[in-house]
């Protein structure tokens, strides 16, 4: 009698709060293991479901060591000529209206790079209005292993957009690279 109640018990608690699944997952890619299609990106060195703006922030295969999988991001700061920032974004159209959004990557730079900063920012979806950014100056990013990063803020509309921005050092020698790898998008 006992095991028949508990079934029932467990019948009813079903139909009241649906099926018991995992929260999907929002962000796309997070690990930058799946490139762009040949098509879209013959390269191979842009990152399935995400944009790209600026010079030299590339998904690369060879890079090492990687956080997780067998890629990541790399920004090549000696190659970067120009003073404006490079960086990556993707849309999320289901996210939650009024909850907090946590977004989080993991970096580190080599030891002798000497970027201006890292910014992870949270904007309305499509961008252009900032919910929340956190800038990491280079001198905090992890030399020579994964440190994690991270920014939170709460959207008021539909949708959002999280961004990876690294500036430049501005005026003199460029050296050195930073590696960037998995990214994560949660809520609360």
């Amino acid at each position: 009698m006992r095991v028949r109640a508990s079934l029932i018990s467990a019948a009813i608690l079903a139909i009241f709060t649906g099926p018991m699944s995992a929260p999907a997952q929002l962000l796309l890619n997070g690990s930058f293991e799946d490139p762009e299609t040949q098509a879209e990106n013959p390269f191979g060195d842009l990152a399935a479901h995400w944009g790209r703006w600026g010079n030299w922030i590339n998904r690369e295969t060879a890079w090492t060591p990687t956080h997780s999988g067998k890629c990541l991001i790399g920004y090549h700061h000696w190659q970067i000529q120009e003073d404006t920032t490079s960086g990556l974004y993707q849309d999320i159209t289901g996210a939650p209206v009024g909850s907090n959004a946590v977004f989080g990557v993991y970096a580190f730079k080599d030891e002798k790079t000497n970027i201006e900063s890292v910014e992870l920012r949270i904007e309305k979806y499509g961008g252009g209005q900032v919910i929340a950014s956190e800038v990491c100056p280079g001198d905090h990013v992890k030399t020579g292993g994964w440190g994690h990063l991270s920014v939170s803020g709460t959207n008021t509309e539909p949708g959002l957009r999280v961004l990876i921005v690294v500036k430049p050092k501005q005026g003199g020698n460029r050296e050195g690279a930073v590696k960037i790898d998995d990214a994560t998008l949660s809520f609360n």
